[in-house]
């Protein structure tokens, strides 16, 4: 039986990497989301219709960039597999291939709630643009957020509550302006109903499912990858997207395709393959970080959208252009609560703690370290010499939780004798 071929812990679990990756999937949302404004505004002005072309163009780019990573490259992997181009973005990536087990399962849920959030991404997008889905959608983040609290069957912090209430009170004063003029206060209200409800819900199960096909080992002890996960949760979209637009295109849906798929296509092959790095990389982040961190990180694209619209306006200014009776208002409230939304998110990924636990057995009894290695929170075990039997590695959102971890999880095995805790004020790599 081969060896389990776990991710490359080395390379792909570095601090620094994880970030980069979190951030770079954020600001790279922030450019393809722009394009998806400009095609929807200019081009194909039907959401429905627009969400199908973009979703069967984004398949075969998709698909097509798939098969391009198969080129193999120079050397072996560690485990003396050949090399190829799909190694560089996922360590676990060897060819394409269906998930299996349990990661099929996980993997067609991704799926389905993606194709609700996509379906209500699209719906939205043509109804306030991409300056008010941004901010808006980062709900998701407090959904996550009372998810990882409700598994970890502890109580919130300060500082996520503090959190919690920043990135709320950002979305709300962020999205104020998105009541336009030619449109009803009741129309505004559906609109934070459906992002703050269906949307951020059905964007919640994604990730949550995303994590679980990402993080469960096969019979073999391997890992799914990012790539994989990408392009099958990307069919079962598309197929999604074109039952949800078959009324449209059915009532002038394909000459409106027909007519603008020319002039579209450029900006739609250019926005998915975005799309595609965006999402590998932060599904990447996922397996290295827990769900609300990489949320949080990747949320930089609240702040930088508004550049990006800003240098769009002046190439299409009767897109993209600011204007309106309350133009200084607008702004400042737009920035005013994309900062709160920012500082919220950072205060909650500088949250994050790590400790050093060093555990002495009792004698006469067997210690089992599976009982460890089941409590959330616990990153490794190692066994060492000296005074103490046992060298663990926590992470937790907070210093608190850290010790709440110990006196509650810990130190009540009945085979733990005595702890004692270290915490890591600073890591050099």
């Amino acid at each position: 039986m081969p060896a389990p071929e776990n991710r490359p812990v080395s390379r792909f679990r570095k601090k620094s990497t994880f970030y980069l990756l979190a951030l770079a999937s954020g600001i790279i949302t922030s450019i393809y989301v722009v394009l998806d404004d400009y095609v929807n505004f200019e081009m194909i002005t039907n959401p429905f219709v627009f969400g199908a072309f973009e979703m069967v163009v984004g398949f075969i780019v998709t698909f097509l960039v798939v098969l391009a990573l198969h080129i193999p490259g120079k050397g072996k992997t560690r485990l003396g597999r050949k090399f190829n181009l799909g190694y560089k973005l996922d360590g676990n990536f060897q060819k394409l291939k269906l998930p299996t087990g349990k990661t099929a399962i996980y993997t067609l849920l991704a799926g389905i709630f993606a194709t609700g959030a996509t379906i209500l991404y699209f719906y939205l997008m043509s109804k306030n643009g991409s300056s008010v889905i941004m901010p808006f959608s980062q709900f998701v983040l407090i959904y996550l957020l009372i998810g990882d609290a409700i598994s970890d069957r502890e109580k919130p912090v300060i500082v996520e509550i503090q959190s919690i209430a920043m990135i709320a009170f950002g979305v709300i004063i962020a999205s104020v302006s998105g009541i336009g003029s030619d449109g009803s206060f009741t129309d505004f209200l559906l609109n934070v109903f459906l992002i703050v409800g269906p949307f951020s819900l059905f964007s919640a199960f994604y990730i949550y499912f995303q994590k679980k096909a990402l993080t469960t080992k096969d019979k073999q002890g391997k890992f799914y990858d990012s790539i994989n996960l990408r392009i099958w949760t990307m069919l079962i979209i598309t197929i999604g997207q074109v039952v949800a637009a078959a009324p449209a295109l059915s009532k002038g849906g394909f000459s409106e395709v027909s007519n603008s798929w020319k002039i579209a296509l450029t900006p739609v092959i250019f926005s998915m393959l975005l799309a595609f790095l965006s999402i590998v990389f932060y599904t990447r982040a996922l397996t290295m970080g827990k769900m609300s961190i990489v949320k949080a990180l990747s949320s930089v694209s609240v702040v930088t959208t508004f550049p990006i619209i800003g240098i769009a306006s002046i190439w299409l200014p009767n897109i993209f252009g600011f204007g309106g009776e309350n133009l200084v208002l607008d702004i400042v409230l737009k920035l005013s609560g994309s900062f709160l939304i920012l500082i919220g998110v950072i205060a909650l990924a500088l949250s994050e703690t790590k400790s050093i636990l060093l555990a002495k057995a009792k004698q006469g009894f067997a210690i089992k370290v599976e009982e460890l290695t089941k409590i959330k929170g616990i990153e490794g075990v190692s066994f060492i010499t000296g005074q103490y039997d046992l060298l663990i590695n926590i992470k937790m959102r907070s210093i608190g939780k850290a010790f709440s971890l110990v006196e509650k999880s810990i130190a009540k095995l009945p085979w733990i004798d005595d702890v004692i805790t270290f915490q890591i004020m600073k890591e050099y790599e």
